[in-house]
């Protein structure tokens, strides 16, 4: 197919589309994007699937980047997902608001190389490690935002993994660090004694890039996101139809099973509400694999209040580059006070906030036992809407 970025090219491959499946694409055809400004974005465009947006709000932030009351753009076909949140939200807006706090951005890179033996390997991790600096040098000529914080070797006997950890600003940070990366590399392998390995890949699968694993609840790949909020009992029963004790006890029980069903940590529906945030915001929707392990905690106070707080160790965001150049990913971000350079520590700890709001709204409901009841309600089209639906197709 034509790979140009015109509108021209993806009239083409429409029509081509049609011609070769008999498929009717009516929507797909509609103009909803410049396809001259998708470079970098897609390819083979072919049109844009339109997934609804709803707002959760106001939701109060007491953290370092963001502090106030925000408005927060969820893009889900889930019904009952954003009124969750919004119940979440409500409560946490009562109380007081969530405190959150951020970490700078760190995001990995792992090569691979393999050696002859171990005692190759050993002796290329020493070469490398005594020269940092010029290691560093290479890296950073390639980005104007991007810095090499630390390289941390792994030997695996005559394998050697190159563990490089970025600090990327307000990007994300994927492309930054795999094209830095390779930049070191290049340097690497013109010198004895990386000249000699017998093999090579710039990732080997361990930078946890989009995967999950253990090492993702006590490493960082993105920004660690602390978020809690004590509520106050009164408005714990009166707005969330349970007390802090059932909270507690249906969280308590859940984490048993989590550790029996051999889930990486523990929590409700992290990347639920953290894939919406990332679709209306132009994240890398993939990495919402890393991003949604965590661990969410409730518990009773002294007083016989409930404690809430949510901890994600891997949030891969930012508020520049990729899908948040586009039209309707910036004003999505705008809404939050979070579009352009400068903003991601910011939209980090809305999204830490916003994700203690759906795991607050979603145990308690669990507690209450009105989960069923609440998706029965709101996750299904009215009986007449379906009916007439299932004529349509």
């Amino acid at each position: 197919m034509c790979k140009g970025w015109s509108e021209d090219a993806r009239l083409q491959r429409l029509e081509a589309l049609v011609d070769q499946t008999g498929a009717s694409l009516p929507n797909l055809a509609l103009q909803l994007e410049d396809a001259l400004g998708l470079r970098g974005q897609i390819e083979n465009f072919i049109g844009v699937v339109r997934v609804p947006v709803g707002v959760a709000g106001p939701l109060r932030v007491r953290g370092g980047a963001a502090d106030g009351e925000v408005y927060v753009p969820l893009a889900t076909t889930e019904g009952a997902l954003v009124l969750s949140v919004a119940r979440g939200a409500e409560v946490l807006t009562a109380a007081g608001g969530a405190r959150v706090r951020a970490s700078e951005p760190e995001v990995t890179r792992v090569p691979l190389f393999v050696f002859a033996d171990a005692g190759h390997a050993e002796a290329a991790e020493a070469w490398v490690t005594s020269r940092l600096d010029e290691v560093r040098v290479a890296a950073e000529a390639t980005t104007r935002h991007g810095r090499l914080l630390r390289l941390e070797p792994v030997r695996l006997g005559r394998r050697l993994l190159l563990r490089f950890v970025y600090v990327t600003a307000d990007a994300a940070g994927q492309n930054m660090v795999t094209v830095a990366t390779e930049a070191v590399c290049r340097w690497l392998r013109a010198r004895s004694p990386f000249a000699d390995a017998e093999f090579f890949t710039l990732e080997s699968a361990a930078s946890l890039d989009k995967k999950m694993a253990t090492l993702a609840l006590t490493s960082r790949r993105g920004r660690r996101v602390d978020a809690e909020a004590t509520i106050p009992r009164d408005i714990v029963t009166d707005q969330l139809h349970a007390t802090p004790e059932a909270i507690a006890r249906t969280a308590r029980e859940g984490g048993y099973a989590c550790a029996a069903a051999g889930i990486i940590g523990a929590q409700a529906q992290l990347a639920n509400v953290l894939a919406a945030l990332f679709i209306a915001t132009g994240q890398d929707a993939a990495c919402v694999v890393e991003s949604g392990t965590g661990v969410t905690v409730f518990e009773t106070t002294a007083a016989g209040d409930l404690y809430a707080s949510v901890t994600i160790p891997n949030l891969m965001l930012g508020t520049v580059g990729g899908g948040t150049r586009l039209d309707t990913q910036r004003e999505c971000l705008a809404l939050m006070g979070c579009q352009g350079a400068g903003r991601a520590a910011r939209l980090a700890e809305i999204a830490g906030a916003v994700a203690l709001a759906g795991e607050l709204s979603l145990v308690a409901a669990l507690a209450a036992d009105a989960f069923g009841q609440a998706h029965a309600c709101f996750g299904r089209p009215p009986a007449d809407q379906a009916a007439e639906q299932a004529d349509r197709s």
